[in-house]
Order: structure tokens, then sequence, then C-alpha cells
């Protein structure tokens, strides 16, 4: 699951404050459960979550009248902000007012000897796979194409789910994949 951040000091915001005095523990928990859902929502560069009605109360571990209650309360305060379609059985679409505040902040390699060490560091890559001719090719390839590491990360989640490795060239071919769902749902 991708990361969020928890900015020092938290607990102490006003909003935080506010839930836990009028939902006590569980509300702040619950946040917390938000927050968690922020941060695997396929949407959340935009600062959205969105799920079927019927899957809050679930993902929030409370009633659907509480979690009504604090997603109101949290929408009154400017937290967030709600919609659902008019269809039957639209999702309620929930997006955070600050949701850049949560994001971890990963820098985004700029030159191949980068992306080199990312793929030392990160998955254990030999060094001499990173001044490989054609891995430099790639590496270059996602530097002029603004690769970032959270795109690398999901496509190293679909490698994981194919049981494929994580030499640069297959991971390019899921990044194009990675792509081109985030453009698909960009369109929606």
């Amino acid at each position: 699951m991708p990361a969020v951040n928890l900015p020092a000091g938290f607990s102490a915001r006003p909003v935080v404050l506010k839930v836990e005095q009028r939902f006590g523990m569980a509300g702040f928990a619950r946040l917390v459960k938000l927050l968690e859902l922020f941060a695997a929502s396929p949407l959340r560069d935009k600062g959205v979550i969105e799920l079927p009605v019927s899957e809050w109360a679930d993902a929030l571990q409370a009633g659907p009248l509480n979690v009504s209650v604090l997603l109101d309360y949290l929408s009154n305060d400017g937290w967030l902000s709600q919609a659902r379609g008019e269809e039957p059985g639209a999702p309620l679409r929930v997006t955070l007012t600050d949701f850049a505040d949560f994001l971890p902040a990963l820098d985004m390699p700029t030159t191949a000897e980068q992306w080199c060490a990312w793929f030392t560091s990160e998955l254990s890559m030999p060094d001499q796979h990173g001044t490989d001719p054609d891995n430099q090719a790639l590496f270059r390839r996602w530097c002029a194409t603004n690769v970032t590491i959270e795109e690398m990360n999901a496509a190293i989640e679909l490698a994981v789910k194919a049981g494929r490795g994580f030499a640069p060239a297959c991971l390019h071919s899921l990044l194009m994949t990675v792509r081109k769902e985030k453009l698909e749902l960009a369109r929606r």
C-alpha cells in the first residue's frame, strides 16, 4: 500500500481535536482510516476517495449513520467535500481539501544515475545492471517523461501480482500499463 504522511502535530490540529472531542478516540481512529483509504486510492493525486456507499461503513468500521455523521462533520469543517452522482448505485466521492499535506515527499529522479541508485537501493539490483546501455536508455526515457517513484511503485505492485521480475525492461512495460490506467481515470 502506498504511504501516507501524518504531519507532525497532526493530533493537535483543530479539526482533529474537534473530532476527538465529538466522537472520542473512535472518531480519531476513523480519521486515520480515512487517510489510509486516501493512501490506497487510485485518485489520490486529486485527493479523492471513491467507494460504493455500501462499502464506506466497512471501510471505516462504523455503522452507516455514524459514517454519514462523521463525513458531514468533516465537510462542515471544510476538511473534505462529498459528492454523489444522481444515478442509482453511484459511489460516494470524498475529496480531501488539503490532501497534499498527507502525501509523502518523494523526490522524482531526474537523471539516469538517480534511477540507477534507486533500483540498486530499493530493488537490490546489481550495480552492473545500472550501467547496462539498455537500462541506461530506459532510465533516461523515464527522466524525459517525468516518471514518478509512485508510478514505479505501482508497476512493482503489478510485477509482484503477475509474478514477474523487477528488471527495468519488465517494469517499463508495466509502467506503460500504470500510465494508461492513470489516463483512463483522468478521462472519467
